[in-house]
């Protein structure tokens, strides 16, 4: 009695390869883009929730609240603000000695995107120092880009998307 072999050719393991590679190259550039969208509408999330969580210990603690770029955490544990919101946020109020106490950091953002904010603070009554937008762009590209405002009233909602980050 014969048997018989049961298997994949070499010729058909190929065209499978090949086929495959096909189908990966067509699909990779659009799940880098869903990905990244993903990514801004997470990242705007998390700069919206930081926001709201200084107004709230404003209002909380009766003091002064400020979201800053946080560059660094000196020795002595004082948080340092910076200018490159690509660092990532600091929450903090000026203790008696006039230090930045730091009550949040939130880490720094992916490093191909870019993050345009100004500084703002909370009074102890809620209402913020001024009206300003912060705005989160994947890869850099306007047309993904999310944003979040904080009007003088101290309200926090999110804003327009495709705003520029320049």
């Amino acid at each position: 009695m014969a048997s018989q072999h049961r298997g994949f050719t070499l010729v058909e393991l190929m065209v499978t390869i090949a086929v495959a590679a096909i189908l990966l190259s067509v699909g990779v550039p659009s799940l880098k883009s869903l990905y990244d969208g993903y990514r801004g509408r997470s990242e705007i999330s998390r700069i919206e929730q930081s926001l709201a969580f200084a107004r709230n210990q404003a209002i909380s603690y009766g003091m002064t609240v400020f979201v800053c770029a946080y560059e660094k955490t000196d020795a002595d544990g004082y948080g340092v603000c910076g200018t490159d919101w690509q660092k990532g946020l600091l929450v903090y109020a000026v203790d008696s000695t006039t230090k930045n106490k730091i009550l949040k950091v939130v880490e720094g953002f992916n490093s191909s995107d870019k993050v345009k904010g100004s500084t703002v603070s909370f009074r102890a009554d809620g209402i913020s120092s001024g009206e300003t937008t912060f705005i989160y762009c994947p890869n850099g590209k306007t047309d993904e880009s999310r944003s979040v405002k904080v009007s003088s009233a101290g309200m926090i909602k999110y804003a327009a998307d495709g705003l520029g980050c320049s």
